[in-house]
């Protein structure tokens, strides 16, 4: 945006002093019609801890360390028990997963993912998001789809 000074030989109504000032569309159905951007909300994934409190699950940490690592054979290859206690954490803290509930196996490094699902963007997120932990070799789709 130019400053007001230099804006002074432009007619006024070529100028948008502010184009943010419209509100941001809430309704994805309203957007499209009126083809205008939606951003869908993110909240973070949110647990009650013992106390009853609503703590917020990830991502919001505080940085630092775990206190105890897994304990593996092989420096550097997470156990398939600890693997398996990483992929059901990483599946509860992502957004996209964190309402399925799925159940996780895994036996030398290759992870089978079971459980009930809604659509096939379901299954792409569980199957994505298990994929990502570090030290899984290969993710195995035992999901059941509705017919």
């Amino acid at each position: 945006m130019k400053d007001r000074q230099d804006i002074d030989d432009i007619p006024d109504s070529e100028i948008e002093i502010e184009p943010f000032n419209a509100p941001v569309e809430t309704d994805p159905t309203e957007a499209v019609e009126e083809g205008e951007p939606y951003f869908p909300p993110t909240d973070p994934v949110v647990r009650v801890d013992e106390q009853g409190e609503t703590r917020i699950a990830g991502g919001f940490g505080t940085g630092e360390p775990l206190e105890q690592r897994p304990v593996t054979a092989i420096e550097d290859v997470p156990s398939d028990e600890a693997l398996e206690d990483l992929v059901h954490r990483a599946l509860r803290l992502d957004a996209s997963t964190a309402h399925l509930q799925l159940k996780v196996g895994v036996l030398q490094g290759v992870v089978r993912v079971q459980g009930l699902i809604e659509d096939e963007a379901d299954a792409e997120n569980a199957l994505a998001v298990a994929g990502d932990v570090p030290g899984v070799v290969e993710v195995i789709d035992e999901l059941s789809r509705p017919e």
